[in-house]
């Protein structure tokens, strides 16, 4: 493979029944790969910009298209400047972070393909990242929802289940017998209406209480006997709840001194660095406060959240940035600051499993999937299963 011989984008559908982009890389030889992009459903107002689908196909045809065209096959690296480039801008709003992610992925896995590598060997070999044999990121399965994606119920967008230290067959085994009990649980409770899912498979029981859907997942694993298994965490998304800081602060508390709470991202809102910084500095060494919106997997956000000591985790979403360089960059930089690191899908997904790919390859303390339900949480949920039987 020496040369790309032709690059193609079309429409799609994600998960939520709106367009997105999948593009097919081809090269010289035959040998072509495809990606699909996801959409946040709670995005960030700092992540790079993602245009209308056709809007992006039209700028991967016209403009990305005939640069990449018949030029040589270079290493990753060299791909994503020239997209950048291309693009010229800081947020990528010219041509769509959307398609030159598209762009990036497609070529990373055609590079793969042309060494006979699985994609997590190829990311991991690019990754910049010293990293030892291959060990499977800790699951944070989506239970129940709220927010933006589940209006009518908890005004907090995500309640998590951690399994605690299992390879990932034994945690995902926990994961769905938990959820399966939830099922059950949510239906005595609030009736069979009430077991609808929000739009990553998780259930939105109709209560407004902050701390009852804890109690809902604490009863869930009492019922199956898996009470001892698991540690629980919040995906705030703080941002889009109607919450002062000071009362975020007050149920941030009741919930460290209630639950076996492990994991908060997002407490405050995107750009309070401040109150993040406080809440860290009063909580246990071994408790994640987790960037998301405030980082968004940008190295210019991530220096002010060192600078201000405002998380020890962040979240890694390739599409808050735009190309898979700039990704691993950013994990690189999570390290040097001693961050944990969760790579997460979106809201608006497809059945394009490379983040399960890459949170193998860059050694991710976690990964966030949704719930273990709906083809386009599940195709990540196997994708984990298969790199797991590759590597015992």
């Amino acid at each position: 493979m020496s040369k790309i011989e032709s690059l193609r984008a079309r429409q799609i559908l994600n998960s939520r029944g709106d367009w997105t982009i999948e593009v097919t890389v081809r090269a010289s030889g035959g040998v072509e790969a495809n990606a699909s992009v996801p959409q946040g459903e709670s995005r960030g107002s700092h992540e790079a910009v993602s245009l209308p689908a056709d809007q992006a196909i039209k700028n991967i045809l016209e403009i990305i298209g005939p640069v990449l065209k018949e030029s040589e096959c270079v290493d990753q690296a060299q791909l994503d400047a020239r997209l950048i480039e291309l693009d010229g801008t800081a947020t990528k709003e010219r041509l769509g972070g959307n398609a030159l992610l598209g762009v990036s992925m497609a070529y990373a896995r055609l590079m793969a393909l042309s060494e006979n590598l699985p994609l997590w060997q190829y990311l991991r070999n690019i990754s910049g990242l010293e990293l030892n044999s291959p060990t499977p990121p800790r699951l944070l399965a989506l239970m129940v929802e709220g927010g933006l994606h589940a209006p009518g119920a908890s005004p907090f967008q995500e309640y998590l289940v951690l399994p605690r230290g299992l390879a990932i067959t034994q945690s995902i085994d926990i994961v769905t017998r938990i959820y399966q009990s939830l099922r059950q649980i949510v239906s005595e409770r609030f009736g069979p209406a009430a077991t609808r899912l929000g739009d990553e498979g998780a259930f939105a029981p109709p209560t407004t209480q902050p701390l009852e859907p804890f109690n809902l997942i604490i009863a869930a694993g009492q019922a199956v006997g898996l009470a001892e298994t698991f540690d629980v965490g919040l995906d705030a998304a703080a941002n889009n709840t109607p919450f002062t800081a000071e009362e975020l602060m007050i149920y941030y508390r009741q919930m460290r001194s209630t639950y076996p709470l492990c994991y908060l991202e997002d407490p405050f809102k995107e750009d309070d660095f401040i109150h993040s910084a406080s809440f860290l500095a009063e909580s246990n060494k071994e408790m994640m406060i987790v960037g998301d919106d405030l980082t968004v997997t940008n190295i210019e956000r991530m220096k002010i959240a060192q600078a201000e000591r405002s998380v020890n985790a962040m979240i890694i979403k390739p599409n808050q940035i735009g190309t898979v360089t700039e990704t691993l960059k950013a994990a690189r930089q999570a390290r040097r600051y001693g961050w944990r690191i969760t790579v997460s899908h979106r809201g608006q997904e497809t059945n394009d499993d490379f983040i399960a790919d890459l949170a193998w390859g860059i050694g991710a303390d976690g990964i966030k999937l949704g719930a273990p339900t709906r083809g386009e949480r599940v195709s990540k949920y196997n994708r984990l299963l298969e790199i797991a039987a590759q590597n015992r």
